[in-house]
């Protein structure tokens, strides 16, 4: 770590939408804390967007190579040989994951004793316990030493005040977009729904059926799902390489609707004219408490549970293919009842 307060991290590492709060996190932090400079490292498509709406701030590089300290959701044994290499980690999710278990084992108490080791000696960067259940832009950073002294409620505070410098960002006409982006007709006059997600949260074709059957479903071009939309009679729109596509096509809807996703996280500082639905993970890590749109929080008896990859799962937890949200009722007509008559 640079002796002139400047530090270089590279937050890519993890979801799209985890890179986006810390983005939105450090920028914050950039205001609070003004003397440190912060150098992030994001990969290629999110540049543009990120120059376009943080770059006041925050400096974006483009090799992660010079990166003193690297986010991970990896284990001790990914970060021991890193650590030997002289690279230092944050990792913010080794003590949330313990705390959703419910339980320690052995092997958690050993974990949790070497985390702290590599702690104390600069090498692991961790969240404090106090901070689970908070924002995770928040619990997300604030485990460098650095911000340590930076309260949640004066995050909170500036976080409030960049808000709504970010949606006039994302509205105006210079947001980059993809050039291949185009609107349907009447989608001024419709639900946009962005229903992906690498786990459960995704939305299952035959709820779209039930429930909104003339509502336009947004996917990213390579998205092998959108097939399964169409083929069930639903209406498709894609989106690009350029994230900020997401916003455009949110901002010429009459309303949109998001799974807990990357597409949430980016609506969440766009646009208030939006529903966010959560089904596995709380609503307080990850809705930033400065959305002025509606949520829909889950009501599974089994929420919160921890992230399965449907692609390598083929059943959460709790032994279900779809989550079961998505099976209530009181949760589809929670949905239903955010949408503007």
């Amino acid at each position: 770590m640079a002796n002139s307060k400047t530090l270089r991290i590279d937050i890519s590492e993890g979801g799209n939408g985890d890179m986006w709060m810390r983005m939105a996190s450090f920028y914050a932090m950039a205001k609070i804390c003004g003397e440190i400079k912060f150098e992030l490292f994001v990969p290629g498509f999110m540049q543009n967007l990120a120059n376009y709406t943080f770059n006041d701030r925050l400096t974006f590089l483009e090799e992660k190579d010079n990166c003193d300290i690297r986010f991970t959701s990896l284990g001790l044994k990914h970060m021991a040989t890193g650590i030997r290499k002289g690279k230092s980690y944050i990792a913010p999710y080794h003590r949330s994951v313990i705390t959703d278990k419910g339980s320690r084992t052995v092997k958690d108490q050993l974990n949790i004793a070497l985390h702290n080791v590599g702690q104390v000696l600069g090498k692991i960067h961790l969240p404090p316990w106090e901070v689970i259940n908070d924002y995770q832009g928040y619990m997300d950073i604030i485990g460098l030493k650095v911000l340590r002294g930076v309260t949640y409620e004066a995050y909170l505070h500036q976080m409030e005040s960049d808000y709504h410098e970010h949606v006039e960002k994302l509205r105006a006409a210079a947001m980059p977009t993809s050039p291949e982006l185009t609107f349907p007709d009447d989608i001024q006059k419709s639900t946009v729904v962005f229903p992906n997600g690498t786990s459960r949260q995704f939305i299952p074709v035959w709820w779209a059926k039930k429930h909104l059957p003339e509502a336009y479903y947004a996917f990213f071009i390579k998205d092998t799902y959108a097939t399964e939309f169409q083929k069930a009679n639903l209406k498709v729109v894609y989106y690009y390489s350029e994230p900020g596509d997401i916003v455009a096509l949110s901002h010429r809807s009459n309303w949109t609707i998001s799974t807990d996703s990357f597409s949430s996280h980016l609506l969440q500082y766009s646009t208030e004219r939006c529903t966010i639905t959560t089904t596995e993970v709380l609503a307080s890590r990850i809705i930033t408490p400065v959305y002025r749109g509606k949520v829909v929080d889950a009501v599974a008896p089994c929420h919160p549970c921890l992230k399965m990859e449907r692609k390598a799962h083929p059943t959460c937890m709790a032994g279900y293919a779809d989550c079961l949200n998505w099976k209530s009722e009181v949760y589809s007509q929670n949905i239903l009842q955010s949408i503007p008559g």
